[in-house]
C-alpha cells in the first residue's frame, strides 16, 4: 500500500487551513484531478463527503467519513469507492512565531488492479501536491 506523509510550515492559522480541508465543496475549484467533491450528513464531529477523481479516462467516485477535531485534526476512512483500504488524516498545529504547520498523511491501495496500476503512482504523487494546492488556495482565500 502506498503511504505518503507530507509536513510543512505556511503562514495562515491552524483554522484558516482547517476551514479550507473541510471546505470539500470547492475541491474541484482547485484541484485538478478532481471533478465533484461534496459533503452530506453533516454532525459537529464529522461528516460523509463523496468525491469523484478523473484522469487519463478513468472516472472514479468515492465515498469517506470525515471525523473532525476543529481546528487541529480532519481523519478519514473509506467508507466505498475504488478504493480496498484509504485512510489519511490532516493535523493543523499553531506555531508560537505565527503560521502553522500542516501535516497531511495517506495510507491507500486501489482494490481494481487496473486502476491501481493506472492511478496508484499517480494518485500517490498527487498526494504530495495536495498540501500545495492547500496552500495556494489559502494564498487566493487569505491573501500572501
Amino acid at each position: 500500500m502506498p503511504r505518503r506523509s507530507v509536513s510543512v510550515q505556511v503562514p495562515f492559522s491552524a483554522q484558516q487551513m482547517f476551514d479550507l480541508v473541510v471546505d470539500m465543496d470547492r475541491y474541484p475549484e482547485f484541484i485538478p484531478w478532481l471533478v465533484k467533491s461534496k459533503k452530506f450528513e453533516l454532525t459537529e464531529k464529522d461528516f460523509k463527503s463523496e468525491m469523484t477523481f478523473a484522469f487519463k479516462g478513468l472516472r472514479e467516485t468515492f465515498f469517506t467519513r470525515d471525523e473532525i477535531d476543529p481546528p487541529h485534526r480532519v481523519s478519514i476512512t473509506h467508507l466505498s469507492g475504488p478504493f480496498s483500504h484509504l485512510d489519511s488524516e490532516w493535523r493543523f498545529t499553531d506555531l508560537p512565531s505565527g503560521g502553522s504547520k500542516v501535516e497531511f498523511f495517506i495510507d491507500f491501495k486501489f482494490s481494481k488492479k487496473l486502476v491501481d496500476l493506472a492511478m496508484g503512482p499517480v494518485f500517490g504523487k498527487a498526494s504530495y501536491s495536495m498540501v500545495e494546492s492547500f496552500r495556494k488556495r489559502a494564498e487566493q482565500i487569505y491573501g500572501s
